[in-house]
């Protein structure tokens, strides 16, 4: 695409790129610096010490899902004797060992910044881990009381033998394993429950304490309980990850939701990729856990402290030590919207965006609970991907079906981790009369989408909701996204041919607005990427701005480092993997990347094309990655509401220019804080915070006057 007006003296197209393994950042590795960056945040001596105890919290629930799909998945391809390199030129068997090593140090580090920084802090402030050496008599016979009541009738030992003792191994879970002696020897598991608090919090003698004895103490303080008149080892810690990289055959399956449910049997019998063994275990007993797991050296981590550091989420959240913790900030209402309005009339009034969590995610739910109860609405379509435990969209959606309004829903039992929960609450949909589809033959489902049909003096009026997250009321406090809600009519007809292809499996048809993966949303965005390289190339102002959670599709890095060379002035905002290295003389100096690690997680997909001055500008369910374009039910929505664009761009500016959480990416693959004073620093994470107060305080001034819609 070219301007009405090109320059006369065009630049010389460049020769045809030839892009070598040194011009890609392998995707594994890229991840573990991506959870490096969060560790960083565990190591701030500027945050509140139980702000640093959560991001450790979440490192380790990180680590622990990359173990258990995306190792897990190479562990298979090794085992296949498979030899392909990606495209940083590393084979499986490579990517397998050098992410054992760096995890190995990540693993380090995570318990140096555990054991030399944030346990003392914490002892400072009046949390503590009792050892059992340091317990009071009173504390004991506390001990021993929960222990007898909730403990003791839980735990079921179980002795190893040739049968069954692997699959008695729960993944995730802490295990002990000890020795019995009596007439005989023989080793016993102690598998430890996930339903178990893993703190028991004991009585503080002098009080203003908060003290805690981990449950696998208590446990191993009355584990002779479990083997009367025996001689018991002082037993050995560990946890092992297994590989949830299995997938159903969605193609052939009869019967999804069965198909599903095997699935989940199978996870939890499923080969080891790491086993945790908690320093201090004998040679006997780790030679045991190493056979009994099958483990090969390098899977095997030595923890030099307590296992299963997601237990820390519960020390970040204990109450009465508010001042430790950092200042919360209010998820606002949307000036867009006059309270206690029909969420109907709002939309009908202009597109409404909304930025979560400054924002409230509570129009997105008003517009499907509304629905539930609005006689004139006929229908509700709607994608559930990841949902709340107990969720307000299904909850209004059983109420709609009950009402006798047509409810559609596509679930999508591939969600992994979530398939169980989707699973049953795809059932209370059937029993409520809903109509439910599981996801798309061969493509997860990801797109976010909800569609409402509404009769309104004889007409059908279709009112959207299009969002770059999922439709889960917890996470949309924790996570940055953008909602769209209209009612124009041209994406109304895109919606409903966009359902009728996934549910209905109809021939897909171009729509007039939308873009869908993996049926066009690809080539649209690498449509854009070329228009501007075109219009760089012909001497024109280029620039393009796009804000994602991942780039790893070796189609949609080429097409960058293309505009880039031709002139292109590229900035991204790539939260995690990023496999594209900016800064190469003659192929990727126009392209900068920042990743901002904050209290919220950035979830939020949106892209900016500057098209000769008249900007594109999308928000969309997906990331640039492979399983994205072309494995994925995705949606690329354009803003066309002149307001909610420049808030767009106001998004990403502000992004760009955060240097108190902005970290930039080198070509060398390393990430980079800039260095600047405190005085001048910004971050952009507060900025946005401090400006939905301030345009909450003047709507509460002023409630008359509502933000400025650009009329249909």
């Amino acid at each position: 695409m070219t301007s009405s007006s090109p320059n006369p003296d065009p630049r010389p197209a460049p020769p045809k790129l030839r892009l070598t393994e040194e011009h890609f950042i392998n995707r594994e590795l890229s991840w573990l610096a991506f959870n490096s960056r969060v560790l960083d945040e565990a190591a701030r001596a500027d945050l509140p010490v139980l702000e640093r105890v959560k991001f450790l919290a979440i490192t380790a629930s990180n680590l622990d899902e990359f173990f258990m799909v995306r190792v897990g998945g190479l562990q298979l391809l090794r085992e296949q004797g498979l030899r392909a390199r990606d495209s940083a030129g590393l084979t499986p068997t490579q990517q397998w060992e050098q992410i054992h090593q760096h995890a190995a140090a990540f693993v380090a580090r995570q318990y140096d910044i555990l054991n030399q920084q944030l346990m003392p802090l914490l002892l400072e402030k009046g949390i503590r881990r009792l050892p059992i050496a340091d317990l009071t008599p009173a504390q004991r016979t506390h001990l021993r009381e929960y222990f007898d009541e909730h403990i003791f009738p839980v735990l079921s030992p179980v002795v190893i033998d040739d049968a069954g003792a692997r699959a008695a191994i729960p993944a995730l879970n802490i295990v002990l394993l000890c020795t019995v002696s009596s007439t005989e020897k023989r080793h016993v598991l102690l598998p430890l429950p996930a339903n178990l608090p893993r703190h028991v919090v004991v009585p503080d003698p002098d009080g203003g304490q908060h003290l805690y004895v981990n449950l696998e103490d208590v446990v191993t303080l009355f584990i002779g309980e479990f083997f009367p008149a025996e001689k018991v080892s002082i037993p050995a810690r560990f946890r092992v990850s297994r590989n949830t990289d299995i997938t159903v055959d969605d193609e052939s399956a009869f019967d999804l939701a069965s198909e599903m449910e095997e699935v989940l049997e199978m996870r939890l019998k499923s080969p080891a990729i790491r086993i945790e063994i908690e320093s201090g275990a004998s040679r006997d007993h780790t030679r045991i856990i190493r056979d009994l797991c099958g483990a090969k050296t390098a899977q095997v981590y030595d923890i030099p402290g307590e296992l299963d550091l997601r237990a820390c989420f519960q020390i970040a959240g204990i109450s009465g030590f508010d001042e430790l913790k950092v200042e919360s900030w209010e998820s606002h209402a949307s000036t867009a919207i006059t309270p206690g309005e029909s969420i109907f009339d709002a939309i009908k009034r202009g597109d409404i965006l909304l930025h979560h969590p400054y924002e409230s995610f509570d129009p997105v739910l008003a517009l499907v609970e509304e629905a539930a109860a609005d006689p004139n609405v006929i229908a509700i379509k709607q994608i559930l991907y990841r949902t709340a435990k107990n969720s307000r969209i299904i909850s209004a959606l059983i109420r709609a079906a009950e009402a006798g309004k047509h409810v559609t829903v596509l679930v999508e039992l591939k969600a992994r981790f979530d398939e169980a929960r989707n699973l049953e609450r795809a059932a209370d949909l059937i029993n409520a009369g809903a109509q439910i589809i599981y996801g798309v033959a061969g493509l997860k489902t990801h797109a976010k989408v909800c569609l409402v049909m509404r009769r309104e003096s004889g007409h059908m009026t279709r009112y959207m909701h299009f969002g770059t997250g999922n439709y889960n009321e917890a996470t949309s406090k924790l996570y940055t996204d953008i909602s769209l809600l209209t009612c124009r009519a041209e994406f109304g007809a895109d919606a409903s041919a966009f359902f009728n292809t996934v549910t209905g499996r109809s021939r897909f048809v171009h729509f007039n607005k939308l873009s869908m993966a993996p049926y066009g949303l690809r080539e649209r965005l690498v449509s854009m990427i070329r228009s501007e390289t075109e219009r760089a190339r012909q001497g024109e102002a280029a620039e393009i701005m796009l804000k994602m959670n991942a780039l790893e599709d070796r189609q949609m890095i080429e097409a960058l480092y293309e505009a880039s060379q031709a002139g292109v002035k590229i900035r991204l905002n790539v939260r995690g993997i990023c496999c594209l290295r900016p800064g190469i003389k003659g192929i990727s100096e126009n392209i900068s990347v920042v990743s901002i690690i904050d209290r919220y997680l950035e979830h939020a997909r949106i892209f900016w094309f500057r098209q000769g001055g008249k900007p594109a500008v999308f928000i969309a369910s997906a990331d640039f990655m492979n399983r994205n374009l072309s494995k994925r039910v995705e949606l690329l929505t354009p803003v066309e509401d002149k307001e909610a664009r420049k808030r767009l761009l106001h998004i990403l500016e502000t992004h760009f220019a955060d240097t108190a959480r902005g970290r930039t990416l080198k070509s060398d693959a390393t990430w980079h804080l800039p260095h600047v004073t405190a005085a001048k620093s910004r971050r952009s994470q507060e900025q946005f915070a401090r400006e939905m107060a301030k345009r909450a305080r003047q709507a509460n001034e002023s409630p008359d006057v509502l933000v400025p819609h650009t009329p249909k």
